[in-house]
């Protein structure tokens, strides 16, 4: 068994386990993936924290 072939074994395993876990864990699954969606617009959109543009500015002053 090849490397690429040993990789695409797990990566399917891992996916396979996922998804059987947000079957039984639906909640938690679905409040990872609002934090995700979150974190991916605030990285699209380069928007900070509330607590870090605080701090900038007070740096500033």
């Amino acid at each position: 068994m090849s490397t690429i072939d040993m990789l695409r074994t797990f990566f399917e395993l891992v996916a396979v386990l996922s998804v059987l876990w947000a079957v039984f864990h639906e909640d938690k699954f679905i409040a990872f993936e609002e934090k995700l969606l979150c974190f991916v617009k605030r990285r699209k959109l380069k928007i900070a924290k509330k607590e870090d543009s605080a701090l900038s500015f007070q740096n500033q002053l």
